[in-house]
């Protein structure tokens, strides 16, 4: 059987779609805009993963049920000059992920640095929205977040630890902006739900049975509440950096928030932390620009094996996938696309008008 191309969305259109959706569940004009925003920019950087694939399973749903608040009443408190912590009262974890962006930036333009914990929060997309906001303001931005209890220990067998990522960005002059928008772990739930529609297997080493045997078949992994593996997957392949990694995210937003992390969850479902530097703060930072830039073409100049092209600094590819999405559309699978007829049915929404021309 052929498959199905998948079908295009106009960005803009798919943007204000998207507002609608979370409007009619709820959510005030300003917060539906920017979160349709991030989702979007997700999209357009080919992190599928992080974009409209979760709207209506991961928010609409729970605003409509009430297991996210679509009003909540977000709370700063400072802790010093640099540092300060919110507390999201189980909002939209875009929301006050977004502000606590935007104080970490506003302490470094006085004081260099800034950092801010977020606990009593939820998911809040792809990391790489947020440290762009630092990078744009040519400052380097930093983002940890809990995810989801899906990774098992090295050796363990069960689900111990969320799937915490890390992001980083940093401006160049001419090349750039660097982008690192990682989990240390060998999947994501999302990607084996994308195989799973696909009808692929799993490579060996990315997740196991709920016994802690190694599976490929990303069907047993949700049937049988499986794990995912972190980052190098064994012993001999370093697992022990990939967990290492997981912990670090955990103790830099959940230990330090006061809500214990993906293992304890004492203050909701996720927390998050931020951290902006702005780089002329720096005595060297006057040159960090056009170091950037020869980093980047050091890179490109490297020698690669036959058949592998030029080699790419992180967050390349985004930067033209976002050129290339912006031009020509946003491809939505048709798992997707059946997602968002459901949801646009529950809000008696119309998708008529969000296709590509």
């Amino acid at each position: 059987m052929q498959k199905k191309a998948p079908r295009m969305a106009n960005p803009q259109k798919l943007e204000r779609f998207v507002s609608t959706a979370l409007q009619g569940a709820g959510v005030p004009l300003g917060d539906a805009d920017l979160t349709a925003s991030i989702l979007i920019d997700a999209d357009l950087r080919g992190i599928d993963s992080h974009g409209v694939i979760n709207l209506y399973g991961s928010y609409i749903k729970k605003l409509l049920s009430g297991k996210i608040k679509s009003k909540p009443e977000i709370k700063m408190a400072l802790g010093s000059p640099t540092t300060a912590s919110l507390d999201g009262d189980n909002g939209l974890g875009f929301v006050v992920s977004h502000r606590a962006m935007n104080e970490c930036i506003g302490m470094a333009k006085k004081y260099g640095t800034g950092w801010a914990t977020v606990c009593n929060s939820n998911h809040s997309g792809a990391g790489a929205f947020y440290v762009l906001m630092a990078a744009r303001q040519d400052m380097i931005g930093i983002h940890w977040s809990t995810g989801g209890s899906t990774v098992a220990g090295p050796g363990g067998k069960g689900r111990l630890i969320g799937n915490n990522v890390f992001a980083m960005a940093a401006p160049g002059k001419t090349q750039g902006p660097f982008v690192l928008d990682m989990a240390p772990t060998m999947a994501i739930a999302n990607k084996l739900h994308m195989r799973q529609w696909e009808g692929k297997s799993m490579p060996e080493g990315w997740a196991i049975d709920s016994e802690g045997r190694p599976i490929t078949d990303p069907n047993l992994y949700f049937a049988e509440e499986g794990a995912i593996l972190p980052l190098g997957s064994t012993a001999s392949h370093g697992v022990h950096k990939g967990f290492g990694l997981l912990l670090v995210t955990d103790i830099l937003t959940g230990l330090l928030s006061g809500d214990g992390g993906s293992m304890l969850r004492r203050k909701g479902e996720e927390s998050q932390a931020f951290c902006a530097l702005r780089i002329d703060a720096f005595p060297t930072g006057g040159e960090f620009k056009d170091l950037m830039d020869v980093m980047i073409e050091k890179i490109h100049a490297a020698p690669t094996v036959e058949g592998v092209g030029r080699m790419r600094y992180p967050g390349e590819r985004g930067n033209l996938t976002y050129k290339e999405r912006s031009a020509t559309g946003i491809p939505l699978r048709q798992k997707v696309v059946e997602e968002l007829w459901k949801m646009s049915a529950e809000l008696n929404l119309s998708m008529d008008d969000i296709w590509q021309k």
